[in-house]
């Protein structure tokens, strides 16, 4: 996290403890994919915990779930954060543009989102867990079997590339707060839900620079497109 320049009030202002403010962008579910695959990760661990409860092994160990997989804490806040982004993903077309000052062209749909913090935090630390190099044998078999089926949307499919995307997904969420955040922010929670946002000069301004660090943050500066009419 960047420091927050003196003088400027803080993302959570208008938010409650606990609770942090994000700009979230439309990229065509791609953040979904990888979200969906941790989610189905976590279900089967903690089908394997009630599974050593119920009927432990004798003369085997049972499976060492490390935090916070363990105990289905990750997989609350994986669920939580599903829901909360999914609408934000795959806009239908004309719902809510975001258009430059003069209506030209139009940018990746943006949505203002308040998300718990802590979820943030389990989602960063979930993908430090799974990428550990003395992560459990099973538990690497069972991530690069579901990493594998992002095959289809990415160049790489196995366990470190789907650990990279939820890193980097916990890091866009996690974006630290600029003027030009706050900035974007306000705009669109001023925007009636459905509505078109047309962009000030200032607020273009905000806007590019923002979108120029989510993409350093997730596409490695590949680019946020904007979409002409």
């Amino acid at each position: 996290m960047t420091e927050r320049p003196k003088g400027h009030p803080g993302p959570s202002e208008d938010t409650r403890p606990g609770q942090r403010t994000v700009l979230v962008v439309d990229l065509d579910g791609e953040p979904l994919a990888p979200l969906r695959a941790l989610e189905e990760i976590l279900l089967c661990l903690g089908t394997w915990e009630d599974d050593d409860r119920r009927d432990p092994g004798t003369g085997t160990e049972p499976l060492r779930v490390p935090a916070p997989l363990a105990g289905r804490v990750a997989l609350a806040a994986v669920q939580r954060l599903l829901t909360a982004l999914a609408p934000t993903q795959s806009r239908e077309p004309g719902f809510g543009r975001l258009l430059a000052p003069d209506g030209r062209y139009e940018h990746a749909p943006m949505t203002a989102l308040t998300l718990p913090a802590a979820d943030i935090d389990l989602l960063a630390a979930t993908a430090a867990a799974l990428g550990h190099p003395r992560l459990d044998a099973d538990i690497a078999e069972l991530v690069a079997a579901h990493a594998e089926q992002l095959a289809g949307g990415y160049r790489r499919a196995d366990r470190t590339e789907l650990v990279s995307l939820l890193a980097r997904l916990a890091g866009l969420l996690d974006l630290a707060p600029t003027d030009d955040t706050r900035l974007l922010t306000a705009r669109l929670r001023a925007i009636p839900p459905g509505a078109d946002c047309v962009l000030s000069d200032a607020e273009e301004a905000a806007h590019a620079r923002t979108a120029d660090r989510m993409n350093h943050m997730w596409a490695h500066g590949s680019g946020i497109d904007r979409y002409l009419y």
